[in-house]
């Protein structure tokens, strides 16, 4: 269970906002605090930078600088306790792209085929960078949530995520219970910048609902982003 934040621009913006949007989550969100760890990645015109901590995101030293795409995590730990190989967002290299993962929910019945010392979501990113291989990321988000229900036997929280790389931020909403308040998703579009949050903050945020996705994508002169269903 975790509190995450996101946006991409094609500007740099300053990373600490959403440092203090997600301090804010983590200390007095629903559920809270969620403070077993943090992490978070920036990208800008071809640099790559990331912080992790097994501290609560409230005792540590802000994240700032600034970012074109940016994703960030609280970790409220369902397995396995505050550790920073724990913290979100895990991090791989797949098709010339750094793509950075992160989840909130609890996904049970993993223990005889997951690595040994792995939580639910190390399992969750390594299934969706397996499908990333030879699918597009859209298709390889479903191959892998098809994966996990069926393993799961349908034994699951949330398999809601957000996944960033250089140029696009990906984020879906996929709860077990419809009336789940808990596991929820918003997105804000305030001109070349598109935001998503586990929370809204203020006015304007749009909830992503059980079963959507949303896709953004950097252009040269303006962020495109669609609106789609899983299934």
């Amino acid at each position: 269970m975790c509190r995450m934040v996101a946006f991409i621009s094609i500007e740099d913006k300053s990373i600490e906002p959403y440092f203090e949007l997600l301090k804010a989550q983590a200390m007095h969100g629903k559920d809270a605090p969620h403070g077993d760890g943090w992490g978070g990645v920036c990208y800008s015109d071809g640099e790559f930078s990331i912080k992790k901590s097994a501290k609560p995101i409230w005792e540590s030293e802000k994240m700032d600088g600034v970012a074109k795409s940016a994703l960030l995590h609280a970790r409220k730990a369902s397995f396995g306790k505050a550790d920073v190989l724990y913290s979100h967002p895990f991090v791989y290299g797949e098709k010339g792209k750094i793509w950075s993962f992160a989840h909130n929910g609890t996904i049970y019945n993993l223990s005889k085929i997951k690595e040994k010392h792995d939580i639910d979501t190390q399992f969750y990113v390594k299934a969706f960078i397996s499908n990333l291989k030879d699918k597009d990321p859209l298709e390889s988000v479903r191959m892998t949530i098809k994966t996990l229900t069926k393993i799961s036997e349908e034994h699951y929280t949330s398999l809601n995520a957000i996944i960033v790389n250089d140029e696009t931020v990906m984020a879906f909403r996929y709860v077990k219970k419809a009336e789940d308040d808990y596991h929820t998703l918003f997105y804000d579009v305030r001109g070349n910048l598109l935001s998503v949050s586990t929370e809204p903050s203020g006015n304007g945020w749009i909830a992503i609902r059980n079963g959507e996705y949303i896709l953004a994508r950097r252009r040269a002169l303006a962020i495109d982003f669609e609106i789609g269903k899983l299934f």
